[in-house]
């Protein structure tokens, strides 16, 4: 039941809303013009209670008036009583005789007997006029315009005023009556087309001239001024309508600025056919047997250059001499950049030079710039280095300008120059401080680019880096830095130079900033960065930052064995355990089973806190997928030593058997070297049986080793000193412990001065 009734309910609201929309069209012209009476009523209203206070002060009417249809009911005419007349007459009598006082308040009785009379608000203002309160008078003049509103005369009174105090809304109301009072004086429209283009109201305007033509065909420069506020407004039809017209008028003679002013018309909308056909109608009506004036001619040039008709441009651009160029210099511009532009840049050149050489023409240096650029287009070198050089003493934050300069100097070997040319002079730099100016051209970022390239170009490290690292840290450069292609490799060659510098942290901080911005979206720039911050020596304070890169080395190479020494040589660093380290090996020994340098890393990890069984029990499945790698024999054979030494475990001496059979595994493969003899030794030594340790030591001792390169730094090897894979100072020094303990100290001391000392 309730949902019937709901949609009862929406059919019936339904067909209200047709039938008030059908009520809305049907609104009558009539009607709507009652619309906008009232709504005029209630302006005005508004307006008499506004200068009824300024006259009266706020308060002082006794009572309030509801407003008034103005003027009287159609078919009545009320006539004035006898009484009111005598007491506006003598009003009038007290105002010529200089009593104002008096004449204000009979004035102000008469008001209050019949408020709608203009006569006595007239003579109210005229009264406050001559005491100088010319807010009270121009209120009551604007009350009188209100109540006699066909008498222009009383609005043109008031208008001035309020365009005086600068209420240019009240200024437009007053114009407007007054113009509808007296729709034939051209001055009263003048002034409301002023006020309409003060207001930034440039169509009406243009429609306020378009009317002063119409009372005036002759009006030129009302004519003149409408087609130009008509374009202002971007109505450029209409500008030209309103030209056209004035042409249809006058079939034998014209004015030549409407003339000129149409075809500059035509020529912006570029209509350019319809603009020489004009030009030519008028040449043929209005200039028959006589020389079509210049500006005519170069417009109809600019027309014939634009539709490709570039001889018979020139043809009619040979009228232009060196003692018309200043009055005719914006056109005679235009002409040679449009040549420019067709790359017809000698034609180009030659209106250009005109220009350059007439006194009259103010040159700002963009004059110099173009005859610069077409010069260079013609390859006359030297010439096109002289007008840039004139060009940026006026332009000098021309960036285009003062780059293609650069590269023009340096082209011709003149690198000094075009440095000097890039970088900001004291005494310009002194300018800027004391200036209101922030961004002077040389902290233009494309300036300091092309800087950085010449300063690598010709080998100065220094500059280069001292350039391009602070703009790569420049939080307000940043994304421009990264994102322009053409300048990756130069923050690549950044990173390589730091490294080379030394400024190991500078280079990896640049790479991680680049990667964390984005830059690494680019595969091939990003392998490169992260292979590039592998390879820089992670020596620093924080080995945190070289992590990302190594571990992309690590991904990208799983089973390189160089990648893997380099990345444990940074994770050993960590004083904790790194999250990122234990995410990565678990990935990659999740990913790659027979992968087994993450399994020793993890070994070596469980053994550093001494957690010796986890450690074994990880060499050992290493040791299963390579039985025969010395290094994973090493370490089980170790794991097994520390485990044994635990005081919890029940089995071991067979640990330390088991232990020690790896170690002798480790001796076979390692083909008896100094340090597989050495750990042998080390391990007797630990478990106590320090006989066959002695003997191994002894070994050690009687046993020459060559210095190796350690496995993943061949480039560092400058770090190492000579000696360092020699172990016999060590065994040494633990055999003169031996020898000491059991008692032997002559033979311990004899020891350490043959191998300990310097």
């Amino acid at each position: 039941m309730e949902d019937e009734e709901c949609l009862e309910y929406e059919a019936l609201a339904e067909r209200k809303r047709k039938a008030a929309l059908q009520n809305h069209n049907d609104c009558t012209e009539g009607e709507a013009k009652k619309k906008k009476m009232a709504m005029e009523s209630q302006d005005n209203g508004d307006e008499r209670r506004r200068f009824e206070a300024i006259i009266f002060g706020f308060g002082s009417r006794k009572r309030s008036r509801e407003l008034k249809k103005r003027g009287r009911p159609e078919g009545s005419k009320k006539k004035v009583c006898p009484e009111i007349r005598r007491m506006l007459g003598d009003a009038s009598l007290h105002y010529a005789l200089g009593r104002y006082e008096e004449a204000i308040s009979v004035l102000h009785e008469v008001i209050r007997l019949e408020e709608e009379l203009p006569n006595s608000y007239h003579i109210l203002g005229l009264v406050h006029d001559a005491l100088g309160n010319t807010a009270k008078a121009m209120g009551c003049y604007w009350l009188a315009a209100c109540y006699k509103q066909k008498d222009s005369s009383l609005w043109k009174l008031v208008f001035p005023w309020l365009i005086e105090q600068g209420d240019t809304t009240w200024a437009m109301s007053c114009l407007s009556e007054a113009v509808k009072a007296d729709p034939n004086d051209i001055k009263l429209k003048f002034h409301l087309a002023s006020l309409y283009v003060e207001l930034g109201n440039y169509q009406r305007a243009a429609d306020v001239y378009r009317q002063m033509v119409q009372l005036c065909p002759e009006n030129i420069e009302a004519l003149k001024m409408g087609a130009k506020l008509y374009q202002k407004s971007g109505q450029i039809e209409s500008s030209v309508d309103i030209l056209e017209d004035y042409l249809k008028g006058h079939p034998t003679e014209a004015d030549f600025g409407v003339i000129d002013l149409l075809a500059s018309m035509l020529v912006q909308m570029n209509a350019y056919d319809r603009a020489l056909k004009h030009i030519e109608l008028v040449d043929l009506v209005y200039y028959s047997g006589k020389e079509l004036p210049l500006a005519l001619k170069i417009k109809a040039g600019i027309c014939h250059i634009q539709l490709g008709n570039t001889d018979k441009a020139e043809i009619l651009l040979t009228a232009i001499h060196w003692e018309n160029v200043s009055d005719h210099a914006e056109s005679i511009n235009e002409i040679a950049d449009l040549f420019k532009n067709r790359e017809l840049y000698s034609t180009a050149l030659k209106y250009y030079h005109m220009l350059e050489a007439n006194a009259g023409v103010h040159n700002d240096g963009c004059l110099h710039l173009k005859i610069a650029k077409c010069s260079l287009a013609l390859k006359e070198r030297e010439k096109a280095i002289i007008y840039f050089y004139k060009a940026l003493q006026t332009l000098e934050d021309n960036i285009d300008a003062r780059l293609t300069l650069a590269s023009l100097l340096l082209e011709d070997a003149k690198d000094e120059e075009a440095i000097s040319l890039l970088t900001s002079p004291m005494s310009l730099e002194n300018k800027y401080v004391n200036s209101d100016k922030t961004h002077p051209w040389w902290l233009n970022i494309r300036i300091k680019i092309k800087l950085c390239r010449i300063y690598k170009a010709k080998g100065m490290i220094e500059g280069f880096v001292d350039m391009l690292l602070p703009l790569v840290c420049e939080s307000s450069h940043q994304e421009e830095t990264f994102n322009h292609e053409e300048h990756r490799p130069l923050i690549i060659d950044l990173c390589k130079t730091l490294t080379s510098l030394h400024r190991y942290e500078d280079a990896i901080k640049i790479i991680n900033l680049i990667l964390k911005l984005g830059y690494g979206k680019f595969p091939v720039e990003k392998e490169e960065l992260y292979f590039l911050g592998a390879q820089i020596p992670c020596n620093t304070t924080d080995p945190k930052l070289w992590f990302d890169g190594v571990r992309f080395m690590v991904q990208l190479h799983p089973h390189r064995l160089t990648t893997w020494n380099r990345y444990y040589k940074l994770v050993s660093r960590f004083e904790k355990i790194f999250s990122k380290h234990g995410k990565l090996l678990r990935n990659v020994r999740a990913k790659y089973r027979d992968c087994v340098p993450p399994i020793i890393i993890s070994g070596h990890q469980f053994t550093m806190i001494s957690h010796h069984q986890d450690a074994a029990r990880e060499y050992l499945e290493a040791y299963k997928l390579l039985p025969e790698n010395p290094l994973i024999n090493l370490c089980v054979g170790t794991a097994l030593i520390n485990l044994a030494l635990g005081v919890r475990l029940q089995n071991k001496h067979q640990c330390v058997a088991q232990g020690l059979a790896f170690l002798y595994n480790n001796l076979r493969l390692a083909e008896n070297s100094q340090e597989a003899l050495y750990n042998i030794a080390r391990a007797y030594h630990h478990v106590g049986l320090v006989s066959l340790a002695a003997s191994y030591y002894e070994k050690v001792l009687a046993t020459y080793q060559k210095d190796c390169i350690i496995p993943g730094f061949p480039d560092h090897m400058e770090d190492w000193k000579p000696g360092h894979s020699d172990l016999r100072r060590e065994a040494a020094y633990n055999l003169h412990l031996i020898y000491k303990k059991s008692g032997a100290v002559d033979l311990a001391r004899q020891v350490l001065r043959d191998h300990c000392t310097f």
